[in-house]
């Protein structure tokens, strides 16, 4: 299945495009990726990008927080290459394995920790930055830098998916779920995985990175006007999954 998407003035052919929006560890990534492997669609990690953009610029001594480092970190961006590798679990029921190349280095495990997290919101309110790393997010979605060149569909989470990256998505999902759920989710995966952290702390960093991300003059986190809100809080992740799965065979029928 092709479609013929227009961005600005160019016409460009794009996949079947599942868009997740959300806040901090309201369940987008995780979900994404089983919904991906359910649909046998390709994965892309938006906030992984952002991530390694924070790294990179934190190796280079800049700080993300600074206006004065905006330009030097842009051009960073511009220039880091990327390359999200997902691999489908031979496991019933395991989530897929993504790994996060930067400059071919595999960064998996660094952009998780929470030094990235207290500086990402620099990086993510930098314009020149959310330019570079959007024309990388678009040319992903026309099936570029993928392994699986065959793929029928791409899922791409993160926070402005369905208002700025594909407007224009065959399916828009607002994921969120209440902020101590989301916390308390963070503090669990960052123990399995042997990370420090604090249930508290983390609570008080994704509070603090909500109202970033909401508030930001540039791409702020927002709900589309025709995007589906699924609330995660009450809900396990297969059912999360299976509804969103749903939805998009519901639309790819129709569509057929």
């Amino acid at each position: 299945m092709e479609y013929i998407r227009r961005f600005g003035t160019t016409t460009s052919k794009t996949l079947f495009r599942v868009a997740i929006d959300g806040p901090a560890a309201s369940g987008k990534s995780s979900t994404a990726k089983m919904v991906a492997q359910r649909l046998g669609f390709n994965y892309i990690d938006s906030g992984a990008m952002y991530r390694s953009v924070t790294l990179k610029a934190l190796r280079e001594r800049l700080d993300p927080s600074l206006s004065e480092n905006d330009s030097k970190i842009a051009t960073l961006a511009q220039s880091i290459s990327l390359q999200l590798v997902t691999t489908p679990s031979t496991t019933p029921n395991a989530l897929p394995i993504t790994r996060v190349f930067m400059d071919s280095e595999d960064v998996s495990e660094l952009i998780r920790t929470s030094d990235i997290t207290r500086n990402i919101g620099g990086i993510a309110k930098n314009p020149e930055v959310r330019a570079a790393l959007l024309t990388k997010q678009r040319a992903m979605g026309q099936g570029e830098n993928h392994r699986d060149q065959n793929t029928k569909g791409i899922v791409m989470d993160g926070r402005d998916v369905t208002t700025v990256v594909f407007p224009d998505a065959e399916l828009k999902i607002y994921l969120q779920a209440d902020a101590k759920v989301r916390a308390e989710r963070r503090y669990q995966e960052m123990k399995a995985k042997n990370l420090e952290g604090s249930y508290d702390t983390i609570l008080k960093e994704l509070l603090e990175r909500d109202h970033a991300d909401m508030t930001r003059k540039i791409s702020p986190l927002k709900k589309a006007k025709d995007a589906i809100v699924v609330d995660t809080s009450n809900m396990t992740f297969d059912e999360q999954v299976e509804r969103i799965v749903s939805l998009a065979q519901e639309k790819l029928k129709f569509d057929n």
